[in-house]
């Protein structure tokens, strides 16, 4: 389930408003709309607030943007689930470290322009 998903799942059972979510956490309602709809990514920086306006520890929060971080990596079939749990289990510094490396390796590994 994407972020967007989550969100707008625990909006419904909080009883909030995006318009409220959106204030709490220092973002305008249309941004946090396009976050919902999966038409913006959430920004790290926005971790901690959206944490503490759902009441949610801020490791949760995290694991969400680092789902979305390997999706966008093309991390996403079955196979990968194992895998993809072993790494939710990472510190925070970890998972940075191996989201540069998976980046780069897409960027390797992309077809040259010419």
């Amino acid at each position: 389930m994407s972020i967007g998903l989550k969100i707008k799942k625990i909006l419904i059972d909080l009883g909030f408003s995006v318009k409220t979510l959106a204030n709490q956490i220092g973002v305008s309602r249309s941004y946090l709309t396009l976050i919902e709809n999966g038409e913006r990514r959430l920004p790290k920086r926005l971790i901690g607030n959206l944490a503490k306006a759902l009441s949610l520890p801020g490791e949760t929060i995290y694991e969400w943007y680092f789902e979305q971080e390997l999706s966008e990596v093309g991390i996403t079939d079955k196979k990968s689930y194992e895998l993809i749990q072993e790494i939710l289990k990472m510190t925070p510094k970890e998972k940075e470290s191996l989201m540069r490396v998976l980046k780069d390796e897409k960027i390797a590994a992309s077809p040259s322009k010419k």
